[in-house]
């Protein structure tokens, strides 16, 4: 089980883009200046956590909206609708313990020629492995109180 869920969602985007854009640079923090292009921009939108109730330990649902922004050029659109297609294979990523988490939804949208691939993830995970402390043994013994007054 991994540790950090946030940021091994974002290394396995970022892995599975390398997979498939081997020259482009992707950047998982703020860039202000030097941006090479072409490129891809991971950036964690929100996300939600809700502990799953009646449950003996503690899972909870983790809801993680994340949007890769790709920069081509010069804004071509045919190419952008290329990094869509290839953008759909971010259903399926792989985390590095090598278990595999797959996207409730994938949501494309080109504004002022940058792509926008929003995708959200829907996780159920296990957190703390602690065990509750147990009462040692207990002896109990009963009896009626006889009533010293008579």
């Amino acid at each position: 089980m991994v540790k950090n869920v946030v940021n091994e969602i974002v290394l396995g985007i970022a892995a599975k883009i390398k997979q498939i854009y081997k020259d482009y640079p992707i950047y998982t923090d703020n860039q202000e200046q030097g941006l090479e292009k072409p490129c891809f921009f991971i950036k964690v939108l929100n996300g939600e956590e809700i502990r799953e109730i009646g449950l003996q330990d503690k899972y909870y649902k983790d809801l993680l909206n994340i949007v890769v922004i790709g920069f081509t050029l010069d804004g071509e659109t045919e190419i952008l609708n290329d990094m869509i297609d290839n953008l759909y294979k971010l259903e399926c990523i792989e985390l590095s313990d090598k278990s595999l988490v797959r996207a409730m939804k994938l949501h494309p949208k080109i504004e002022d020629d940058v792509l926008h691939f929003f995708i959200d993830y829907n996780l159920s995970i296990k957190k703390g492995n602690d065990e509750t402390t147990k009462m040692n043994d207990y002896n109990l013994n009963e009896g009626v109180k006889k009533d010293e007054s008579s």
